[in-house]
């Protein structure tokens, strides 16, 4: 993919985001173990200027390595798990995913998915649903590879009622020098395989840089390629992308459709993604994404804004705003977005359970303004119970999941005990709720 810098890297993990979309506002908060791990996505909207809970997913680790996650739900004033995912591992491969569904507290099988591999190559992905008391083979991906370990084909098969329905062939081409030139998509259709798709990609001179992409789509009247999109990228002298160019075939000339430009500062942070359209033979802009409030290189203000060559310029709209998740590219629909960073290494003060020290149960934030979390997973812990300073019991949980959570967001604020039962001793931890 070519370079836009949507930030730069400097090791700062994501712990709010607000996101402003027409009339609602909602709020995710992020919670993470001292590795880094994101542990905890709370999602709240407002109304009447109070956060309402909405969903919350947590995510449980062996090391670096996930192996659950919880999806739950906020019902009738409790959290309400509906789905839990199990990742199981041969050695340090992901070897399947077990997908659960919950109805008033039942689980009940949902999916299961299955992984191969050859070495460190992954060589199928195997999909079943959960059917009349027995797995279902729904969907297979296989994957070929050249002796230099890039992808030579994937192969997609798609189930129903236990038979083929459709397979689909993606086989890629490649120069010389590595870079991928081409890919062919096919159909399996009356026991042949028929050409379906074709892009080829073109690169600057002596260089793996992408030049533009070219799509074609099969024609079988005439048994010929025809184009039907290209796409054009110019760069800037630090190879950062400044124009992404959409045309669509037009009988026998390429007609221009749509145009992103990008603006970047001097320490080529990109401040400003403008969509354009051809209108009137002119390009017209109409949309633009502008990052600002920088801190340590990241955008901590993004807003969707009319860029209309007609007018109503500056007034906020909604679109898809693109924006890095830690790093990890993620698109958000919304007219603005305010988003507040931690140092990586400040998740250290989550420390993991290690001795017997009371001020060691790794309860995280502390003070909180509701939920707490805490690792289970360090603390072989077996059960908890909250009360306030009275002794009076206001929580208690056993760990049918290993779950963290601990929500005081509907009790006072205040000081509360948190008392935890491991699996050769109890310890008690003071909870404060701001």
């Amino acid at each position: 993919m070519p370079n836009i810098k949507l930030s730069a890297t400097d090791n700062q993990l994501i712990t709010e985001i607000r996101v402003f979309d027409n009339d609602s506002t909602f709020r995710y908060l992020y919670l993470y173990d001292n590795l880094g791990n994101k542990v905890l996505e709370t999602k709240y909207f407002q109304q009447n200027n109070i956060w309402i809970r909405n969903s919350l997913n947590e995510w449980l680790y062996n090391g670096n390595k996930c192996i659950s996650q919880i999806e739950r739900k906020w019902k009738n004033d409790a959290w309400v798990t509906n789905y839990t995912i199990d990742y199981i591992f041969n050695n340090e491969q992901l070897d399947s995913e077990i997908h659960n569904i919950f109805d008033n507290g039942k689980a009940s099988l949902f999916k299961k998915i299955v992984f191969k591999y050859d070495a460190e190559n992954l060589t199928s992905k195997t999909e079943y649903n959960w059917l009349n008391n027995s797995w279902s083979l729904s969907l297979e991906t296989d994957f070929s590879f050249l002796q230099n370990g890039k992808t030579n084909s994937i192969t997609t098969t798609n189930f129903q009622s236990g038979k083929t329905n459709y397979q689909l062939l993606s086989t890629f081409n490649y120069s010389a020098e590595g870079n991928l030139k081409s890919e062919l998509l096919q159909e399996y259709i009356d026991s042949k395989w028929v050409n379906v798709e074709l892009i080829n990609w073109y690169y600057l001179s002596n260089s793996s840089t992408i030049a533009s992409t070219r799509n074609k789509k099969w024609m079988s009247e005439t048994a010929s390629w025809e184009n039907t999109q290209l796409l054009d990228y110019q760069y800037n002298d630090n190879s950062d992308v400044i124009s992404e160019t959409y045309q669509r075939w037009n009988s026998m000339f390429w007609d221009n459709d749509i145009r992103y430009d990008y603006q970047y500062d001097n320490s080529n942070r990109l401040l400003k993604k403008t969509l354009s359209k051809q209108i009137y033979n002119d390009w017209r802009s109409l949309i633009s994404i502008n990052y600002s409030n920088f801190s340590m290189n990241k955008a901590n203000t993004i807003e969707s804004k009319f860029d209309f060559w007609g007018g109503i310029t500056g007034e906020l709209t909604t679109s898809f705003i693109p924006f890095m998740f830690n790093d990890n590219l993620s698109i958000q629909k919304g007219r603005s977005l305010h988003i507040s960073y931690i140092p990586q290494n400040e998740t250290e003060l989550m420390n993991p359970f290690e001795n017997n020290s009371i001020q060691n149960i790794p309860v995280y934030p502390n003070p909180s303004d509701g939920i707490f979390y805490i690792n289970t997973q360090k603390c072989n812990i077996k059960s908890w119970t909250v009360t306030d300073i009275n002794g009076q019991i206001l929580k208690n949980q056993k760990q049918t999941f290993t779950s963290g959570v601990i929500d005081l967001t509907n009790f006072p604020k205040g000081i509360y005990v948190l008392k935890v039962a491991t699996s050769d001793q109890q310890l008690i931890q003071k909870l404060i709720k701001k």
